[in-house]
């Protein structure tokens, strides 16, 4: 009898109808109909190999150069970020790099390695294989210098290496085959000094971040530099630094840079840039060449734009200040929230808190004129909201019946609209074992664990996870019942004192590195804050009492990895289901490798909370900040929210 081959099963990721928002670096534009994350390039042959020969296909990186029309993308989208990502030294001062590794992390290994001629790529937001793809450069570097060979896969599974001379390449543009695209990159280097490297880096990304609106969803430069000249100086001297259509605006720190300031759809994007090129045009005469790619289709429903340049003068040039943009930010008037419940207190473990959370809010949005109104929250708060007269819940409650769900579900059946995920996104994110089932079933990194039970095999937990290792509570928040284990004896009682808060406990995988948190307000991601502590972890004590926790903003990655990580972020609070606000924490390993820990959907607001702090960074101040949290509970019916601020 023929024996007959059992096919390979695919390993990656496949989503439906995937928003390519996640994606981009504008956190903008529509869905996908499929969205492919391989395991490895095995695993993407094999994917490609059962494709439809007439299936569409786009490769995306970290999305930095690339805008997707609110229509969204027919077809399939390959990304590779994060995924197809090995680097390695080969031979002398040869350094291969997958296309999926970011150009940042390139420039730091190679300077690690003590190779010299790659420090500009950590200007470069991007990754490997969208470099090779357009020539990025920065700094006055460029990529295809450097390059020695590539490895390409079509869309047959066929892989090749190819050598520089057989492509034409040239400023910002490389012309490769049809239907083949990049997998990995050899880049010949030059024997230098770490130090030296490290410095050179230091100082570009210095430049860059005096220079560029850094933190805000953006593509980089939108144009190329017209020879001997540049496309900046040309916008600006058009009058157009501030300008804006929708939520998209020409940013005040660097003119050939379009910014998202919440809520922009592509639409608005992509008419910003045409008018950017037409005023250019006809003021100077130049014909600016796009830089960004723009694909997908357009909605058919889509208004026009219209144009708002703010803070223009009579000649129409636009100057905006930080004043200015964070009134962009705004929208509408206390009277249009009607009367407000600030729910605070309850009955949770982290009662305290919240108090000190919900008298902070209410005080910020009595200072701003709204209506508001503090609730204790106890057993009778059914019928105290429904016989209040509220219009909307600013939701300031930790913990059980409150970020659980519960709450939510109570507002939803009374017809109350309410700041924060809805009844779903409450529950999961309350959840820390639920949240990494969902996060291991789409791809993201978050630490290995178990679950501990009566009968559990305490010896086996530590064969499998090694020590040390860190027990919580499954719904839990503020750290509250956490333990480091350190030696196996000491996991039964860590169990234990976590088993008194929740019926659910997990044991993790210790990660020893850095921890940082990253605040989401609709969709963007606020400037991302690293966690110094004295303690053995960011405990309670840690979070609320002690004055030796140091916070640091800007955080001390450079702005490719932090964007990496901020659409992480993103993706992680996406998985679970979580809108409106709130805020992910993750660690990064001693090698950089981020891991996911937890999603807090309602978030502290107390003087030592991290979101307050981030906002701040960001230009936010605390009223503010509210103010636009509160906006989430706009913009639908009763129970019903959009999950974006209101416009």
């Amino acid at each position: 009898m023929m024996a007959v081959e059992k096919p390979q099963p695919l390993r990656g990721v496949l989503s439906v109808d995937e928003p390519m928002s996640r994606h981009t670096s504008w956190r903008a534009g529509g869905t996908a109909d499929r969205f492919y994350q391989p395991a490895d390039s095995d695993d993407l042959a094999l994917f490609l190999r059962g494709l439809p020969v007439d299936e569409p296909l786009l490769w995306i990186g970290l999305g930095s150069n690339l805008l997707v029309r609110d229509g969204g993308i027919r077809g399939t989208v390959i990304g590779t970020s994060g995924v197809l990502d090995g680097l390695a030294r080969l031979a002398g001062d040869i350094v291969r790099a997958e296309a999926g590794v970011s150009c940042a992390k390139v420039a730091r290994f190679c300077a690690r390695q003590g190779l010299a001629g790659a420090e500009f790529l950590a200007g470069i937001p991007g990754t490997m294989g969208g470099a090779l793809a357009m020539n990025a450069g920065a700094f006055g570097g460029e990529t295809w210098p450097l390059v020695v060979a590539v490895e390409t896969i079509d869309r047959t599974g066929q892989r090749r290496e190819r050598r520089p001379q057989e492509y034409r390449i040239g400023y910002r543009h490389v012309e490769s085959p049809a239907e083949e695209w990049f997998v990995a990159a050899h880049l010949r280097l030059t024997p230098g000094d770490t130090a030296e490297s490290t410095a050179r880096i230091k100082g570009l990304l210095g430049r860059r971040n005096a220079t560029q609106p850094i933190g805000e969803p953006s593509c980089g430069s939108v144009f190329r530099n017209p020879p001997g000249d540049h496309a900046a100086r040309l916008i600006e001297a058009s009058g157009l630094k501030g300008y804006c259509i929708g939520k998209a605006c020409v940013s005040v720190r660097h003119a050939n840079f379009v910014v998202n300031d919440g809520g922009a759809t592509a639409a608005d994007i992509e008419a910003l840039i045409q008018h950017i090129y037409d005023v250019v045009l006809t003021k100077h005469g130049v014909s600016l060449v796009r830089e960004v790619h723009i694909v997908g289709a357009a909605r058919a429903t889509t208004a026009g734009a219209t144009p708002m340049s703010v803070g223009a003068t009579a000649s129409g040039n636009a100057s905006v200040g930080r004043a200015a943009e964070k009134s962009l930010r705004r929208a509408g008037r206390p009277d249009d929230f009607g009367k407000v419940a600030v729910l605070m207190g309850g009955m949770s473990a982290e009662r305290d808190i919240s108090l000190k959370s919900g008298n902070a809010v209410l005080a910020a949005l009595q200072r701003r004129g709204v209506d508001a109104h503090g609730i204790d929250v106890g057993h009778d708060i059914a019928s105290r909201l429904a016989g209040g007269g509220f219009d909307r819940v600013f939701i300031m409650l930790h913990g059980r019946g409150g970020e659980d769900g519960t709450m939510q579900g109570l507002l939803e059946t009374l017809g109350i609209p309410y700041t924060g995920s809805g009844v779903l996104g409450s529950a999961v994110g309350m959840d820390k074992l639920r949240s990494k089932w969902l996060w291991q079933g789409r791809g993201l990194p978050t630490p290995d664990f178990a679950l501990l039970a009566d009968d559990t095999d305490l010896d086996d937990v530590v064969r499998r996870l090694g020590l040390p290792l860190i027990v919580k509570p499954s719904c839990e928040g503020s750290s509250i019942g956490m333990s480091k284990v350190t030696v196996k004896t000491r996991l039964a009682g860590a169990w234990r004192v976590a088993r008194g808060y929740d019926a659910n406990v997990i044991v993790e995988q210790w990660i020893t590195g850095a921890e940082y948190t990253a605040a989401i307000i609709g969709r963007r991601v606020l400037p991302l804050i690293r966690v110094e502590t004295s303690h053995e972890f960011y405990d309670y004590a840690a979070k609320y009492t002690a004055d030796d926790t140091r916070y640091h903003c800007p955080c001390g990655l450079d702005a490719a990895e932090e964007q990496e990580l901020q659409q992480l972020a993103l993706a992680a609070f996406d998985a679970i289901g979580a809108s409106g606000w709130g805020r992910i924490d993750f660690m990064c390993g001693k090698d950089g490798r981020p891991w996911l820990i937890e999603a807090n959907t309602i978030p502290g607001m107390t003087d030592h909370s991290l979101v307050p702090k981030a906002a701040r960074a960001a230009g936010i101040e605390f009223d503010d900040l509210v103010w636009m949290i509160l906006e989430t509970s706009l913009g639908g019916g009763a129970g019903r929210r959009t999950g974006e601020p209101a416009t």
